[in-house]
């Protein structure tokens, strides 16, 4: 028996070797931040049984697994040719854009966005914001209903209510028309949902999918919103396909969002990133001229120029984020933010600390009524650094504020879809509309003015005013910034 009991022992003794040099041959090798690998390390020799299916679903080095995919190199062979004919279109428009900011910090904007995506500025014809869904719905229906060859619509969430009736019966309409619908939207972001009116579309002729499907991605969502129609109208911003977000539902007294739509050659970038998702979850290309706008598409005299930056958890320069990171490192007098969230990472945090502690003006807004309490917690253990610096934050209190916006010393000016949370930083796919356009610039901030009327603002004395205990709070919901 003793034997039988040391054989075992020793058995044990080896295969905990093996998984331990197997466990730190791979995190290693992944090049990660240290804290980071050191971070797995730990987590996977202590709590093999927890620690692996943790690592599953939400460690694993998704650049590389990507690169490996064989669709990949496929899509990047009908991408590349074709998007590369298209910029080349609008040449005299990006290069002069180029060379208006060459000697101004949102010339390295610029440069990055072009370098890291190989997306270059395109022109606008014409650039509407909205600070509420109403209107947002009020003008995506009507274009719906104008449409004539196609209509892509990619979203987070897709409900189940009388907006969406409203959209689904313009859908119809259009289908019987002869108009190609096709519509993604995230599998988790819209698993509460009801799916009998997307069904339906579906038995009518439409093309729909569930985007991020695979259990293994499960922690990496699709968190875009996007629509384009006959190629030449565009929608983004950060509103989802919801009654909600028009009224703010039964949870907020009211909600407040910012949505965009623009024409023209720009939108062809809205629809690239649509049919990169389109084909991966379809194998199906849509790298045909008559789902972009055509190469005879009017541009006028003075467009806006428009240049959007997007990132998923398998780009390597998380692009979006960096863009941020660009513009506010570069910023010479304000700069004005609005997340409905703020788990920084360490370099987003010291970005903020930075621009305030070399006199910028920063302000940052977020809301102050959360739909995730953990969420709003942590982003409290961050708020003292900012402040201490010479920043200021503000939380709005008239409801629900989901805008995602930026305005940089009053001369550009972003909006889309990417959260200042770890998710949306690091793990999500996210779109940001950077325009350089200081009167677009200018609209973004009388917003943002507007809404200060209805913010309280933070300050030293209310943290310091905190017990212990709702100190402790923060931090241990800090703990799970990369789930929140």
């Amino acid at each position: 028996m003793a034997t039988l009991i040391a054989d075992y022992y020793w058995l044990g003794v080896v295969v905990a070797a093996l998984y331990w040099i197997a466990i730190v041959s791979t995190i290693v090798a992944e090049d990660r931040e240290p804290t980071v690998t050191l971070s797995w390390i730990v987590i996977l020799t202590l709590l093999p049984v927890v620690g692996l299916p943790i690592y599953f679903f939400g460690g694993r080095d998704w650049q590389r697994i990507h690169a490996r995919q064989r669709w990949v190199e496929d899509l990047r062979a009908l991408r590349e040719p074709f998007m590369t004919r298209l910029y080349a279109r609008y040449r005299e428009y990006s290069e002069a854009t180029i060379a208006r900011y060459q000697a101004r910090s949102i010339g390295r904007l610029i440069r990055a966005v072009s370098t890291e995506r190989g997306n270059v500025p395109l022109p606008a014809n014409g650039l509407d914001l909205w600070p509420n869904g109403a209107d947002y719905f009020s003008h995506l229906i009507d274009d719906i209903s104008d449409a004539r060859t196609s209509i892509h619509m990619q979203y987070y969430t897709w409900e189940r209510d009388e907006l969406t009736t409203r959209i689904c019966d313009a859908l119809t309409e259009r289908l019987k028309a002869g108009v190609e619908v096709r519509i993604l939207h995230d599998f988790l972001g819209s698993a509460w949902y009801g799916k009998d009116q997307l069904l339906a579309l579906k038995a009518a002729g439409a093309r729909v999918g569930s985007d991020v499907k695979q259990i293994r991605r499960l922690n990496y969502r699709d968190h875009r919103k996007l629509a384009v129609i006959d190629g030449v109208v565009g929608y983004t911003g950060g509103i989802n396909i919801g009654q909600e977000y028009i009224d703010g539902g039964s949870r907020f007294p009211s909600w407040r969002d910012t949505g965009v739509r623009f024409t023209g050659p720009a939108t062809a970038e809205l629809q690239n990133l649509f049919a990169e998702r389109w084909y991966e979850v379809f194998r199906e290309s849509l790298y045909e001229e008559r789902y972009f706008p055509a190469s005879d598409t009017s541009v006028l005299d003075e467009p806006i120029m428009t240049q959007i930056v997007a990132q998923g958890v398998e780009e390597r320069w998380s692009s979006s984020a960096r863009a941020h990171e660009i513009a506010i490192s570069g910023a010479q007098k304000r700069v004005s933010i609005q997340s409905p969230y703020w788990i920084p990472d360490p370099t987003m945090l010291d970005m903020f600390i930075n621009a305030a502690l070399a006199g910028v003006e920063l302000r940052f807004m977020m809301t102050g009524l959360p739909d995730k309490r953990l969420a709003f917690y942590a982003a409290q253990s961050y708020w003292e650094p900012v402040l201490r610096a010479g920043g200021r934050i503000y939380l709005y209190m008239a409801g629900f504020l989901h805008a995602k916006t930026i305005v940089v010393d009053g001369a550009v000016s972003a909006v889309g879809t990417m959260n200042l949370d770890i998710r949306s930083l690091r793990l999500n796919q996210e779109l940001m509309v950077w325009v350089y356009d200081e009167d677009v610039a200018a609209r973004q901030e009388q917003i943002f003015e507007a809404d200060l009327a209805e913010c309280r603002e933070v300050t030293l004395e209310d943290i310091a005013s905190w017990s212990a205990a709702q100190r402790f709070r923060n931090s241990a919901c800090r703990l799970a910034s990369n789930l929140l």
